[in-house]
């Protein structure tokens, strides 16, 4: 029995590796992922970076890491043209997914998942709904 629980130990350990979002409340999880759809879906990346950590405008994670909510709502949603960032109120995806988008953004600030989409968890939640 120990050899077979040797084995299983560092299989068992690249599954709670490859999930990010396992240990995460299933509607936490399907809220990153629809902040992360709306953040891919509006190509935030192309000013904001890959990562949304910065590139040709500030980083986003840093964002609302170092920054109050309202402040965040108020760029998304109002821009700042002289510094060359749109606002989105008129967009309707935005409008609706903006607490999905700062979870998701949040939740990279604090460590709690990483970069790219979330795991596959939060869509298999969703199927299940």
């Amino acid at each position: 029995m120990s050899g077979r629980v040797a084995t299983m130990a560092p299989l068992l350990a690249l599954v709670l590796a490859a999930s990010d979002v396992g240990a995460a409340d299933p509607d936490q999880a399907i809220e990153w992922e629809r902040g992360w759809s709306a953040l891919r879906t509006m190509d935030c990346a192309r000013c904001h970076g890959r990562d949304h950590e910065g590139w040709a405008a500030p980083s986003l994670i840093a964002s609302v890491r170092d920054a109050p909510r309202e402040r965040f709502d108020r760029w998304v949603l109002d821009g700042d043209i002289g510094r060359g960032m749109p606002g989105y109120r008129s967009q309707p995806l935005v409008v609706a997914e903006l607490n999905a988008i700062y979870a998701y953004l949040l939740a990279r600030a604090r460590g709690e998942i990483r970069a790219g989409r979330p795991s596959g968890a939060a869509r298999s939640a969703e199927v299940d709904r």
